[in-house]
Order: structure tokens, then sequence, then C-alpha cells
């Protein structure tokens, strides 16, 4: 998956390689503040520990829907309301 921080502000997140813009899924994806759906972003900075365990998820905010682009998987973007905290950047990669 292409899972990035584009920006302090702005992460690009890519669906399961089923989901097309047009399914369920993709709807719920794009309408989701007119379902009343909330999206938070969890990002883990690496998959697994030193120790081989699962890494923890950091959690990141709420985000928004701002764009796509393809089918099979979608390319998502996500806006953040508010920026990814400093002590974060490293760890996750936000440029």
């Amino acid at each position: 998956y292409k899972d990035e921080f584009l920006a302090q502000n702005s992460f690009q997140w890519q669906s399961q390689n089923r989901t097309t813009q047009t399914s369920n899924d993709g709807k719920s994806i794009r309408e989701h503040a007119a379902q009343g759906i909330t999206v938070f972003l969890f990002v883990r900075p690496r998959s697994k520990t030193r120790d081989g365990k699962a890494m923890p998820f950091e959690f990141c905010g709420q985000v928004e829907f701002e764009g796509w682009d393809g089918d099979k998987p979608i390319t998502v973007m996500w806006r953040l309301r508010e920026s990814v905290p400093a002590r974060l950047h490293s760890e996750l990669g936000v440029p």
C-alpha cells in the first residue's frame, strides 16, 4: 500500500485492491461527512517492534476526504483537521 504523509496535514491512503469508487465502500469514503461518518487516522511507524511484536498505532487526528484517484485500489487524499504533532514527524515520516 502507498500510505504516506504528503505534508503535516495531508495523508495519502490506498484502499484494498478490490475497492472501486462506485462500490459501497468507495461511496462511504467520499461521502463520509454527509453520511455522518467520522474518520480518524491512526498510523504505525513500522509494522513490527524490534522484538517482533506488532507496533502500536499513533493517533493522528480526524481527517476529511479531499480527493481520490484510480480504482482497485483507490488512492485517497485525506486532509487532517489539525497538523500532525511535531513530536511525531520524524517517527512517522512527515515532511
